[in-house]
């Protein structure tokens, strides 16, 4: 196999590595802002506050895939708190009102997580043996692999659970229409705080797994990981699950070719610029769909 086409094959399973930790990070996020259509500027720093759970957890005696489990429950009842504490009683204001009530909710968390983690980056565990799997001329690593799997059955498990449960069901119709599913019996009160208990659950798992691929955590990761759910849900367009977890995968793709063929400081802007150009022609997204508008 030519050199130059092992590279690229190399970069690119990188960088769908990298693109699944996006896409499950951005799988709550966009699925939030499709329900309140409010930003969700916490998110980040809920993934990363259960992150570091984990993190304390995997240096105990339970098995890592427990302690990645509860880590993430642990997760997604943070973000059912700040939902119910922050969200909800600015639900019906001004939308500038619940964009500062999340940055503060994310502002608490980050001091929280400082005071007892504090601020330096720490080493993360590794749960993954980094194995070589040879092909040929091509080698994968076990890490690469595990984080596409992980990924694929993250976005498996939402589609039955939105597809074929009465909460996934309900929580449709509440995307459709917050206030007439309200009308319909719909228990909109109970449906909008699973959806943040699902963001901040899968939150935790793509955040346990960037920290793990990267072998590093710190505080600052929290603001970077709301960055890259907004780019990814913006990218695949904002309210589409499918369009979120495309984006996240394209974002991660676009951002290793860019690192590897134009150099590292390339890296966080190209996704950024690709996002400006997608924008100018489909201001929905990728795979966003245009609102309708009764007039």
């Amino acid at each position: 196999m030519h050199p130059e086409l092992v590279y690229f094959l190399k970069q690119l399973i990188n960088g769908l590595s990298v693109g699944g930790m996006y896409a499950v990070i951005a799988i709550g996020y966009s699925m939030v802002y499709s329900i309140l259509y409010m930003m969700n500027f916490a998110h980040g720093d809920i993934y990363i506050f259960g992150t570091f759970i984990a993190m304390a957890l995997l240096a105990s005696s339970l098995p890592p895939w427990l302690a990645i489990l509860l880590a993430a429950v642990f997760g997604g009842v943070i973000a059912m708190t700040v939902e119910r504490t922050v969200y909800r009683p600015v639900r019906h204001a001004n939308r500038i009102v619940p964009m500062i009530s999340a940055l503060g909710a994310a502002l608490v968390l980050r001091t929280v997580a400082q005071v007892i983690w504090g601020p330096q980056q720490i080493v993360y565990p590794s749960i993954i043996p980094e194995n070589v799997i040879q092909l040929g001329d091509f080698q994968i690593l076990s890490q690469n692999i595990l984080s596409i799997a992980v990924a694929g059955a993250c976005v498996l498990l939402f589609t039955i659970l939105i597809k074929f449960t009465k909460i996934g069901k309900a929580t449709q119709c509440v995307i459709q229409d917050i206030n007439t599913s309200s009308l319909m019996g719909i228990p909109v009160n109970t449906i909008i705080p699973m959806v943040y208990w699902l963001g901040g659950f899968f939150g935790v798992i793509g955040g346990v797994m960037i920290s793990s691929y990267y072998s590093v955590i710190s505080i600052e990761m929290g603001l970077w990981g709301t960055c890259k759910a907004w780019a990814a849900a913006q990218l695949g367009g904002v309210g589409s699950f499918y369009g979120a977890f495309l984006g996240g995968i394209l974002l991660g793709v676009l951002e290793t070719l860019a690192a590897a063929y134009l150099g590292a400081g390339f890296k966080d802007s190209i996704g950024y610029i690709a996002i400006v150009l997608i924008l100018l022609f489909r201001p929905q997204g990728l795979f966003g769909k245009k609102k309708a508008v009764k007039v």
